[in-house]
């Protein structure tokens, strides 16, 4: 993991180089998760995080990483054929997508959409373990059998009318959380969307004047 997270800063800093422009911005809203199983029910949880919009070179596309905190995890008991099981969770992730992605004009004035996808980071500092009746027990220790690293493909899709944006994304989680299929009988990944608001600050001209993006 530590080897992706070099590759993505050095990617970011290569290709910020060919920035005209920089929006920053920030978002919130709610967090969906579960498992990769189908046994795994949606758990809610909460999501924020600002990141910046770096416009490549006179076109319509451009690099967005973002530094988010969101919390994912399932909410009922998942019980394996083998009879081990995993219990009601909640993950506080620290995650670092960074997206590639396109500006499309619409026709009315001030609003545009955007979208774009690209790999992600996460890191769990913290879980809440569940009891049956749902009451949590704050545990800091790492629960055993799981992974607290994550990485995956991010997806996104965000409408902008001024400087306000409503926001849709979608984290498909690659790695086994189990690292071991052995120690439950069944590979676990994240599977969570975010959906929320969001507002950019004034952009941050870098240089020269960025035209308007050519079809």
């Amino acid at each position: 993991m530590r080897k992706v997270l070099v590759a993505i800063v050095a990617l970011m800093t290569s290709l910020s180089a060919f920035a005209a422009d920089i929006d920053l911005f920030f978002k919130g809203g709610v967090s969906i998760s579960k498992f990769n199983v189908d046994e795994s029910e949606n758990r809610m949880g909460v999501a924020a995080g600002f990141g910046g919009k770096f416009h490549i070179s006179n076109s319509r596309f451009f690099i967005m990483p973002e530094l988010m905190y969101a919390q994912k995890g399932q909410e009922n008991e998942v019980v394996f054929p083998n009879g081990n099981a995993v219990t009601p969770v909640m993950f506080h992730m620290i995650e670092l997508p960074v997206l590639f992605g396109g500006q499309f004009e619409l026709p009315v004035k001030d609003m545009h959409f955007n979208v774009g996808a690209g790999p992600y980071i996460a890191y769990d500092f913290r879980f809440n373990e569940y009891t049956e009746n749902m009451k949590y027990v704050r545990t800091p220790t790492r629960m055993k059998g799981l992974s607290h690293g994550d990485l995956g493909v991010a997806f996104a899709f965000e409408f902008h009318y001024k400087r306000l944006f409503v926001f849709y994304d979608y984290d498909l989680g690659l790695r086994d959380l189990t690292q071991n299929t052995s120690v439950l009988g069944q590979t676990l990944c994240h599977r969570s969307m975010r959906i929320g608001a969001g507002y950019t600050f004034p952009t941050l001209s870098v240089g020269k004047q960025r035209k308007k993006p050519q079809m």
